[in-house]
């Protein structure tokens, strides 16, 4: 059975990537299709990174703006580097194309963009190019152990598609409301099946390894961590982060406003991403704590 380092591009996963070889040490980048949202990007830095993308996803456009917070480009390159192994790079549908199909802003009631954008480009790069299962280790910490019982071992897949065209049965309420209606007039249905594509391994659980040990690894290898890892505009983080995100990346934070009043929704239940703009700095609050995202793989 294969091993795969689960990299976010955080302090944990990259000590992970450091101190635990695996076979295959895989990134999922969130990326947004509007070239506005990374006109501060550096373009060699981005051509480097839409190389990386176009080796397994070239079924995907070419890679223009991420919603994270961009040094993350700088820091994968950099912890290979050091490493000296492969880091393969993934992703899956951009922001606007999810949006679009979804018809919903992702938030505490809808949380779809981390299964959609990350461990979907994961499970297809493992199914179309390895063997599954895998032995796949997630940056969980002994101080956060509690996050190792949540892990789900398997994904559901879309195996075909089945058409519907029989008048007779369309007339159904209840069958018309579970089909999708093709743009040329047919109605069909997605047929799904649950594969046990991972084994989940915690290294830094069974060595007790804590948020100090990572600090004190990192302090002194030069590896640019993002200050607030992840989406900038992630609904987990707090209203405060989300309103110091508008000035530390302030392309990708009004690109997010924009979504809001194209979808008519907002990523936090209380305020839209603009009010957030116009809130005050709170000057005690402890900021760079990246999301609190369930998943795995958006952890620091």
């Amino acid at each position: 059975m294969l091993t795969v380092n689960s990299i976010s591009g955080g302090g944990t996963s990259g000590y992970i990537y450091a101190n635990y070889p695996a076979d295959i040490d895989v990134f999922a980048l969130c990326c947004i299709e509007d070239r506005n949202a990374g006109r501060d990007l550096d373009k060699k830095l981005v051509q480097m990174a839409n190389d990386r993308l176009q080796k397994y996803c070239s079924h995907w456009p070419e890679f223009v703006a991420t919603s994270e917070d961009p040094i993350i480009l700088k820091t994968i390159f950099d912890l290979e580097q050091m490493v000296g192994r492969e880091i393969i790079w993934v992703r899956g549908m951009g922001w606007e194309t999810m949006l679009r199909i979804k018809r919903a802003i992702p938030n505490m009631d809808k949380r779809f963009c981390t299964t959609i954008m990350k461990m979907q480009a994961i499970f297809e790069l493992l199914y179309m190019h390895f063997e599954l299962p895998v032995k796949m280790r997630l940056g969980y910490r002994w101080d956060e152990m509690e996050r190792a019982d949540r892990l789900r071992e398997t994904f559901k897949m879309s195996t075909h598609c089945e058409i519907y065209d029989d008048p007779e049965e369309l007339k159904n309420p209840v069958m018309r409301k579970a089909l999708t209606k093709h743009p040329k007039g047919f109605y069909y249905m997605h047929r799904w099946k649950d594969v046990l594509w991972r084994i989940g391994e915690f290294p830094l659980i069974e060595d007790k390894i804590i948020h100090y040990h990572i600090k004190e690894y990192w302090k002194d290898k030069g590896i640019p961590f993002p200050v607030d890892s992840n989406c900038q505009n992630c609904f987990w983080k707090d209203p405060q982060q989300l309103r110091k995100n508008f000035e530390a990346n302030p392309p990708i934070m009004y690109w997010a406003a924009i979504q809001e009043e194209v979808m008519g929704n907002t990523f936090k239940e209380d305020n839209s991403l603009l009010e957030i703009r116009n809130m005050g700095i709170q000057l005690d609050f402890f900021f760079g704590t990246g999301s609190g995202c369930k998943a795995g793989f958006c952890t620091d």
